[in-house]
């Protein structure tokens, strides 16, 4: 380890110094502060057994002023970590995804107030509890279209199990709740503006994103995770302690299948930040790149959603610009202040990495603005003790489906902490945790769902999130299994519930 850290340190010092392994990239060693203690915080990390590899860099003025690489890429094979490893991007991906839609709405190939569905064809959204059509482009890029979450990864054995993302849509593309109405983050929604792009070029989605953002940003570091012959040469990824976790894809590809370094990533961000570097084609003009950064949701700590990322503010009404990405094997952050010019981003290849990130990102932001504060990663509102009100208590009765399922469902809410789910003809299990979520009711209960993939996955913990709607319950049930730092599925469900009647 000694020597790791050694030749990390070593190696990419003329980076930090102001070099650059790009000759389209000027790197200014003029009024930077001093990344000493960053340095030496990701060291401690690595020595310590916290971190495997990690990659940084920070952009500031149109130049990128430190990029590094910490660690092992991948321990097995004998790479390190540098700042021109690819990583997993885990939901940074999304703003790609997102940028890749934009081109196509710069050019009228489609509008992003217009019905998705009028672009998925086949594929359609579903609206069992409300009007589809009310799900609209841009709601499905700001985690607002109704969707539900989901997540499953698929090791090299399974990837036959994987949908392909019609097939996905078709599935498990039913509205929970009412379009615009209900913050759910959602990579199914993410899924879907994979199929419009397709639909609309006839196009894989990740050769569409390589030709219309990847190539002419000159981001050549960066691939989407079909191109196989490339993955050698991005970074592994680990568990908390620091075993590594078989490669693997996952079910919503266009919400978090993209490798980039962090080289590559601090061009992406002083694009989004209207930089117009030389020798990188402008693809979206300043009008669209607005378009790409505005408010379309916002939530109760006055963190909003926009197509693609979530955007905070400062004490001095500064604004920030951040995405974050995690799943098994994978931290990332990446956090812009436009009016400073000024971002950072660190990746890691580790499932606990997100404290190491957000440590990372807020002494190098500080140490530029010391009115820094790292805003709530969330548009949702925070979590309380359930209080059980009029339009909740009692009896109810429904149907759950997805996924081929359709299931009764009862549901009996007591009190403010007794209630019980009984799916199917089997008994009524004890909902625990019990929480308001805005206006949400949520808790968990046990039970088994009659559908292929909640069978197959063996998903029987179930994740209840429900809102009052018109004086019916509607929303949605996650079957979940599985560990989330190694291996997990959330599969979901959606449901009705009425009174019934007497």
């Amino acid at each position: 380890m000694r020597t790791l850290l050694s030749v990390s340190a070593g190696s990419f010092l003329p980076a930090f110094e102001g070099g650059s392994n790009d000759p389209n990239t000027s790197v200014s060693a003029h009024e930077r502060p001093n990344f000493e203690s960053v340095r030496s915080l990701i060291f401690q990390a690595i020595a310590h057994g916290k971190a495997t590899g990690v990659a940084v860099a920070v952009a500031h003025g149109g130049s990128i002023v430190w990029e590094e690489g910490f660690g092992w890429a991948n321990r097995e094979a004998g790479l390190k970590a540098t700042a021109r490893t690819p990583f997993t991007l885990a939901s940074i991906t999304k703003p790609f995804t997102a940028t890749t839609l934009m081109t196509m709405a710069a050019e009228g190939k489609l509008l992003l107030d217009d019905a998705a569905n009028k672009y998925l064809m086949k594929s359609g959204i579903q609206g069992a509890n409300e009007n589809a059509d009310a799900a609209t482009v841009r709601l499905l890029g700001a985690h607002v279209s109704g969707l539900p979450t989901m997540f499953e990864g698929y090791d090299r054995d399974e990837a036959k199990l994987a949908l392909g993302p019609g097939e996905l849509i078709r599935n498990y593309g039913r509205l929970a709740y009412s379009p615009g109405s209900c913050y759910e983050y959602s990579n199914i929604g993410f899924a879907a503006l994979a199929v419009i792009a397709s639909n609309l070029t006839g196009m894989d989605f990740g050769t569409l994103m390589t030709q219309r953002v990847l190539k002419p940003l000159g981001l050549r570091d960066s691939f989407f995770d079909s191109s196989v012959a490339r993955l050698s040469a991005g970074a592994a990824r680990y568990d908390p302690s620091d075993n590594p976790i078989p490669y693997y894809t996952t079910s919503t590809p266009a919400s978090g299948e993209l490798y980039a370094s962090a080289h590559d990533l601090a061009h992406f961000a002083m694009f989004n930040m209207k930089n117009h570097l030389p020798r990188r084609a402008p693809i979206l003009d300043d009008r669209w790149i607005d378009e790409l950064h505005k408010p379309v949701f916002v939530g109760p700590s006055g963190v909003a959603t926009t197509f693609g990322w979530f955007t905070g503010h400062l004490e001095s009404g500064a604004s920030v610009l951040f995405k974050n990405g995690g799943q098994p094997g994978v931290a990332t952050s990446l956090y812009m202040l436009p009016s400073e010019n000024l971002a950072c981003m660190v990746l890691t290849n580790r499932s606990d990495g997100r404290e190491l990130c957000s440590e990372v990102c807020n002494q190098v932001l500080a140490s530029y603005s010391p009115e820094w504060r790292q805003p709530e990663e969330t548009a949702g509102p925070s979590s309380a003790a359930f209080v059980v009100t009029p339009s909740f208590s009692g009896r109810w009765m429904g149907t759950l489906v997805n996924d081929d399922a359709k299931m009764p469902v009862r549901l009996n809410i007591e009190s403010s902490d007794s209630a019980t789910l009984a799916l199917g003809d089997k008994p009524a299990e004890r909902i625990t945790g019990m929480q308001s979520e805005g206006v949400a009711f949520t808790g968990v209960s046990t039970g088994g769902i009659d559908s292929a993939d909640a069978l197959r996955t063996g998903a029987k913990t179930l994740k209840i999130k429900l809102i009052s709607h018109e004086g019916k319950l509607v929303g949605r049930i996650l079957a979940t299994a599985g560990n989330p730092d190694v291996k997990n599925v959330m599969l979901p469900y959606v449901i009705t519930l009425q009174r019934p009647s007497e």
